[in-house]
């Protein structure tokens, strides 16, 4: 019989209202699942978030963090309810694993956040301020995804540049940088083409009336305010994340 982690191993977060069997029922979901992963770490951090708008198709956020091998590991999947996202966690992480440890190609198979309505103007209500490491391309992408994130943002060993990497179809990665179009002179492991069009200079404003246009996930960008790059996303409650590098 599988052996359940302990309470102490299992730290749970919540955010707006999250029923005791909800968060007993997701917790079962990750246990399941990392109890069958060699090299998974005991200690587990799960957070739960249930949006304002009940009505919402991503109402129910549903985040695990843990560690693989020592490596730091993120799952994020939202859904109408925290069943169907814990479920769909669950499937995301057990299609990726296997590529994080180099045993497949990672295959793309989460469906893009839908653009979701809000009363009003969106705004970006979530402000970021990180520190980008400087890295080849390769290692960006596998730190994206071992993050799950949709876009990383770092600064490229070879050129010095803010640049960002994200998902181009389900396998392949595209890699924006400030200035140069070149593709990088050192081996590329990853499907990688190169971004060859013009990175826009605007301030975080403008971004946001450029993404309000489109359906795009986020918006890379020069931020005017700062001169460094920077990265506008959607976020599931409608509105808008920036991440921005932090003062030099």
């Amino acid at each position: 019989m599988r052996r359940r982690r302990s309470d102490g191993q299992i730290a749970t977060q919540t955010a707006g209202e999250v029923l005791d069997d909800v968060r007993e029922l997701v917790r079962d979901q990750v246990d399941a699942l990392l109890a069958r992963l060699p090299g998974a770490s005991p200690a587990v951090r799960i957070k739960l978030t249930r949006g304002a708008r009940s009505a919402s198709p991503w109402s129910a956020l549903v985040q695990a963090n843990f560690e693989l091998r020592g490596q730091p590991v993120r799952g994020q999947a939202a859904g109408a309810f925290f069943p169907e996202a814990a479920q769909s966690l669950r499937r995301s992480l057990a299609q990726r694993l296997p590529a994080l440890a180099g045993l497949e190609v990672w295959r793309n198979e989460r469906p893009r956040v839908a653009v979701v309505e809000v009363n009003g103007q969106r705004e970006i209500v979530r402000r970021k301020y990180c520190t980008p490491v400087r890295c080849t391309p390769d290692q960006a992408a596998r730190t994206m995804d071992l993050m799950d994130y949709d876009v990383h943002l770092f600064v490229d060993a070879e050129t010095g540049e803010d640049s960002a990497i994200y998902r181009i179809g389900p396998t392949g990665y595209r890699l924006a940088r400030l200035v140069s179009t070149a593709p990088p002179a050192g081996p590329v492991s990853v499907p990688l083409t190169v971004n060859v069009h013009e990175v826009p200079l605007l301030t975080p404003e403008e971004a946001v009336e450029r993404l309000d246009a489109t359906e795009l996930p986020f918006r890379f960008f020069r931020s005017a305010d700062t001169n460094r790059g920077s990265v506008l996303y959607r976020r599931y409650d409608g509105h808008y994340g920036l991440i921005t590098p932090a003062a030099r």
